[in-house]
């Protein structure tokens, strides 16, 4: 059953749009005398979601006016006007007779059935409105949004904290070996000077920590490779003490290795240090035969020059 709204009397004194903005076009001529066709819309809308509404035939003017179509929602149980309805709609016209009204439901509203009530009418409102049949639809709850989740924490490791400190050996891990050969340059170097360290007996791609000692000394990290093999690479730190120190290998998966290391003292040039003074030895063998095949060479020019001189004078 088509209804009039009572607001309609409110028309003339200017119109409000309460909680929804609603747009119309409609076209300006005589008021049809025959029923207005039915309205066009979804059949459900959404809370907070724009919901519009189409219609024809309403080409009127009054005095020249031309006429609007008003629009109002209801419940379908009755013309209770709960909150949170776009109530008393307006819209204005274009040139066709046609129409076309949008409004919102604010989250005050109600989910459930309701009525949309068009009518087509002067805005002076001498003449009786002309009504659109009833539309009704289904108001829905807006749609929840689901809580965002914190970011996933990265998945915790074995949980084997690498401190670095001596355990002794006694706690190096069973099948680790520390073999000095192939790519290693062994256990003694001196300071500033690069080491190569290839281990064996890790577990699969595990992360070894390395610190030497005595003074704890954080010398890298290194990661074992598929067969846990990992290969070593770093520079005995300039200040470094010469003498016996400790290197010790821990990995993130529970790997235990040390082994000793020893700082050498760099070559000097007094000659003081072992391998300098076979080099200077080795250097002045040579030095020394070298100038005796010149001594010697020099006595034979003066023999023979004197052996030349005698045979000229006889």
């Amino acid at each position: 059953m088509s209804r009039v709204s009572p607001f309609r009397l409110c028309a003339a004194a200017g119109l409000a749009v309460g909680t929804a903005a609603v747009g119309l076009a409609m076209a300006p001529a005589a008021l049809a005398a025959e029923p207005l066709p039915e309205l066009e819309g979804p059949d459900t809308a959404v809370i907070g979601e724009p919901f519009q509404l189409t219609g024809t035939g309403c080409d009127a003017t009054v005095d020249g006016k031309p006429a609007a179509v008003y629009v109002d929602y209801y419940t379908a149980a009755g013309w209770d006007d709960p909150d949170g309805l776009p109530v008393f709609s307006l819209a204005g016209a274009p040139a066709d007779g046609a129409w076309t009204a949008l409004a919102e439901f604010t989250p005050a509203a109600e989910p459930g059935d309701y009525v949309a009530v068009a009518t087509c009418e002067p805005y002076s409102g001498s003449e009786a409105p002309l009504a659109y049949p009833d539309f009704t639809f289904s108001l829905e709850a807006a749609p929840t949004t689901p809580p965002v989740a914190p970011p996933d924490a990265p998945a915790p490791g074995p949980g084997v904290l690498t401190t670095g400190d001596i355990r002794g050996v006694a706690a190096n891990t069973p099948g680790v070996a520390s073999p000095d050969t192939g790519a290693a340059t062994g256990d003694r170097s001196v300071a500033g000077q690069k080491v190569v360290k290839i281990l064996t007996g890790f577990q699969p791609y595990e992360v070894v920590t390395v610190t030497l000692h005595s003074t704890p000394t954080r010398l890298g990290t290194f990661t074992a490779d598929a067969s846990g093999t990992v290969r070593i690479e770093f520079t005995v730190p300039a200040g470094t003490p010469v003498g016996d120190h400790t290197l010790v290998y821990e990995g993130d998966q529970g790997t235990y290795f040390q082994e000793s290391f020893t700082v050498a003292a760099a070559a000097s040039a007094t000659g003081t240090d072992g391998d300098l003074a076979y080099t200077g030895a080795s250097v002045a063998l040579p030095l020394g035969l070298g100038a005796g095949a010149l001594a010697l060479g020099g006595g034979l020019v003066f023999l023979t020059r004197r052996r030349a001189a005698g045979a000229v004078q006889g």
